[in-house]
């Protein structure tokens, strides 16, 4: 009857304590298309906040790199499957940091009457210890007036994503 009761008890603590693995994730924004003073305002760091908290409730640990900006439109960056030149550092340094994935996250403004706007957010998903591209999507940014929907798109829209991992 112990022994019975030792092994119920071993089953149950088994099947209750598994081992829980989590992926660390580094996340890279980038606007697209707008010169270096141009003013985006706080579109790119609403969507970071919603794709990390995304991944973050999916239970990934999550770090992510500053924002950069470039000129170039982001078909121009993005030829091929493999990691943008332009951010070959950052992708090292999420490496080096321990990052099991790194999302590149192409945000693509148009710049018209003075107004900026963006148009196409590309998030594409490399695996650090191959450096493929595992995951590629292209997403509207949504007719959000306030952060609030811009922040629900991004997570969203991070949702998704992660479902990839």
């Amino acid at each position: 009857m112990f022994f019975r009761r030792m092994g119920l008890l071993l089953l149950f603590f088994s099947l209750m304590v598994f081992p829980l693995s989590a992926s660390m994730v580094s996340f890279l924004i980038v606007e697209t298309g707008i010169t270096e003073s141009a003013n985006s305002g706080d579109f790119a760091y609403i969507w970071e906040g919603g794709l990390m908290g995304a991944f973050f409730d999916a239970g990934h640990i999550v770090s992510n790199g500053t924002v950069l900006r470039f000129e170039n439109p982001a078909h121009i960056i993005l030829q091929g499957d493999d990691i943008p030149s332009e951010v070959l550092f950052d992708f090292d340094e999420a490496i080096e940091g321990g990052a099991d994935f790194f999302i590149l996250a192409l945000i693509d403004f148009h710049s018209r009457d003075g107004r900026i706007t963006p148009i196409d957010i590309f998030i594409r998903i490399f695996d650090t210890s191959t450096g493929f591209m595992i995951y590629e999507e292209k997403f509207q940014p949504g007719s959000g007036t306030n952060p609030r929907d811009i922040f629900t798109n991004a997570h969203d829209a991070g949702r998704v994503i992660a479902a990839q991992l």
